[in-house]
């Protein structure tokens, strides 16, 4: 174990038993058995320490929920209620939550962002996943249903703390996703948005994007011969991209699917990348 890793691991543990604002950089120190010097090498400050630990376990998060879209069905809800479940666990595993509750607090710019910019991007992930499981039916209540579900969700963890309740933490996630469920059905019969969901990507921004694609398969259709399979995708992934919703996470596995179809002899593959970095790019974003 480097010795970043030793004072990590010796920070997270004091930060349990002792608590965040008990915990002085000293006991750090004295514990991990580093010198200040190395100390402040990789950490200005404990809030650093913090941003660094937070980081870390939402990285390994995102890994895991990632692989088991890798591993099964973009539209399949078990694999979704997993993802959900994925975040939740390794939260439970590597006793996150106190962290960020703490963060909230810190006056420190860099942290401050950072957690401004994840609560985002989660809402965001969320959204965007309900769509993908549910359809495009919900797209207008996409962040309306994220909101209230990790909203919810939050307050009903602090809560169970703080009143020191014995209800386990999966048993309330589930219990959230149950409600989510009946949240759509009742969604699908109601008119009612309170906030119109938006992709990251503003709308001059993804018609640049849809239209630099399809000049590359224009410009591939036209300069290259295709089989009547290749055909059948190309011509699926111009369809998709043209929907007011588009799935990128598809769209990238078809042209994922075109380079297999590819022969050996065929010379457009660096055309083929091209488009495949374009894609793959919306899809992270």
């Amino acid at each position: 174990m480097s010795k970043k890793e030793k004072i990590i691991e010796v920070a997270k543990q004091l930060f349990r038993t002792k608590g965040y604002h008990d915990t002085a950089i000293q006991d750090i120190l004295e514990n991990s058995k580093v010198s200040k010097g190395t100390f402040y090498n990789y950490f200005s400050t404990k809030s650093q320490l913090i941003l660094y630990i937070i980081q870390k376990v939402d990285t390994k998060v995102e890994e895991q929920q990632n692989m088991l879209l890798l591993e099964g069905n973009l539209y399949d809800k078990q694999i979704f209620y997993s993802q959900l479940r994925v975040k939740h666990s390794i939260y439970g595993t590597e006793k996150i939550s106190e962290l960020y509750n703490i963060s909230l607090g810190e006056n420190d710019e860099a942290l401050q962002k950072y957690m401004a910019e994840s609560h985002y991007k989660e809402l965001n992930w969320l959204a965007k996943r309900l769509i993908e499981v549910y359809g495009n039916e919900i797209e207008d209540s996409a962040m309306d249903l994220s909101t209230h579900f990790i909203g919810g969700l939050g307050y009903q963890f602090r809560y169970s703390d703080q009143m020191k309740l014995n209800i386990n933490n999966s048993d309330i996630l589930d219990y959230n996703i149950l409600r989510l469920e009946k949240n759509i059905e009742i969604t699908k019969r109601t008119n009612q948005i309170l906030f119109p969901y938006k992709s990251p990507n503003s709308i001059e921004d993804q018609e640049i994007v849809i239209s630099k694609i399809q000049k590359l398969l224009n410009k591939a259709i036209r300069d290259y011969e295709f089989s009547k399979a290749e055909m059948e995708i190309i011509d699926f992934i111009d369809n998709e991209i043209q929907n007011s919703y588009i799935r990128w996470g598809v769209c990238e596995g078809a042209v994922r699917q075109l380079k297999i179809l590819s022969s050996p002899q065929a010379n457009y593959e660096q055309l083929l990348n091209e488009i495949f970095i374009i894609i793959n790019k919306q899809k992270n974003i």
